[in-house]
């Protein structure tokens, strides 16, 4: 009396509602840092920097100081042996943890991007259940009496986390370079015909134009949210007009104020994508925003903006500042 409808993994309603790991990975995450910064991270980002070399040596650096300084105040209350095993055993359990926790917001997100999350909540949330799995664990381990070993020091390990954290922000994270951070966070395994699986032909002929659509909504959102990090300080890319470069500090131009921060040029702009501005001169660069157009002043050579001021075009940079005002302007 009633057909039955059966939905294939070629069926466009199938798709429509089907979130892949790879959407979850690459899901921005709106989360704002310890001073409530904006934070432009995905899970695939936050993974690519733990693989990155110099993360893995500061968290060799955080396991030295954990243990000289004790602010679990286990030492003398466990074997020494038991002691030092612990502390690498609950940062690894902290750390998927907290990928977890990330994971489960870049669902979230598919279907609310606000209010942001804070990182610190994050962490402490993560510290939860890796306190009371090492409690249980240390007093299987080195039974000490009834009393809890970590809980009894939550608060105190996790301001000891924060400080950590802020001190990667502020002092770690700046020297991973961009590219090399990008290269570590995007990369995906092959699907297809390159991964030895062939697409279905009807897949292939007829696109679904709904994930079509999310797609460019998101593509969208992610665009919105980049940020470049200047120094120590994350600065969205739609706001910035054009950066200066004085000797060891850059000058941000920021529609009607300029932002001043040590940095060097060069890191800023490994950031940064080739449709998104120019650099016309070693010590500048000029964002697509911006709306340069070129002019000349006698023997001068000028990018103008669309505020009316003026940034130099060196004449090596000529033709190349000309193809991408073509490109990308018209």
């Amino acid at each position: 009396m009633f057909s039955k409808t059966t939905l294939s993994p070629q069926s466009p309603k199938y798709h429509s509602t089907r979130v892949s790991l790879r959407d979850l990975l690459d899901q921005p995450l709106n989360i704002r840092g310890l001073t409530f910064d904006h934070l432009d991270v995905s899970l695939r980002r936050h993974l690519g920097l733990l693989r990155a070399p110099i993360t893995q040596r500061y968290l060799l650096a955080v396991f030295a100081v954990l243990v000289a300084a004790d602010p679990s105040g286990l030492q003398g209350r466990i074997p020494w042996a038991i002691y030092l095993g612990a502390w690498p055993l609950a940062m690894a359990l902290f750390l998927l943890l907290q990928a977890g926790l990330l994971l489960a917001l870049a669902a979230l997100r598919r279907v609310a991007r606000r209010p942001p999350a804070y990182w610190p909540a994050v962490s402490f949330l993560a510290l939860a259940p890796t306190v009371v799995v090492m409690d249980e664990t240390l007093e299987r381990l080195a039974p000490v009496g009834h009393e809890p070993l970590l809980s009894e020091r939550f608060v105190v390990l996790g301001v000891t986390i924060v400080m950590f954290e802020a001190i990667y922000m502020r002092y770690v994270k700046p020297r991973i370079p961009a590219r090399a951070e990008l290269s570590a966070a995007e990369t995906r395994p092959e699907t297809g015909a390159r991964a030895g699986t062939q697409t279905p032909p009807d897949a292939a002929q007829a696109p679904d134009p709904a994930p079509a659509a999310a797609t460019e909504d998101e593509a969208e959102a992610r665009e919105d949210a980049r940020t470049l990090l200047v120094g120590a300080q994350p600065v969205p890319l739609n706001e910035i007009r054009a950066i200066e470069a004085r000797e060891h500090h850059v000058h941000v131009r920021l529609g009607d104020k300029t932002l001043t921060q040590r940095a060097r040029l060069g890191d800023v702009l490994a950031q940064t994508r080739a449709e998104d501005g120019v650099q016309p001169h070693r010590s500048w660069w000029v964002a697509r925003t911006a709306r340069p157009r070129l002019v000349r002043e006698g023997s001068r050579l000028l990018l103008r903006l669309a505020d009316d001021s003026d940034v130099p075009v060196a004449r090596g940079r000529q033709a190349e500042v000309e193809d991408w005002l073509r490109t990308h302007i018209g």
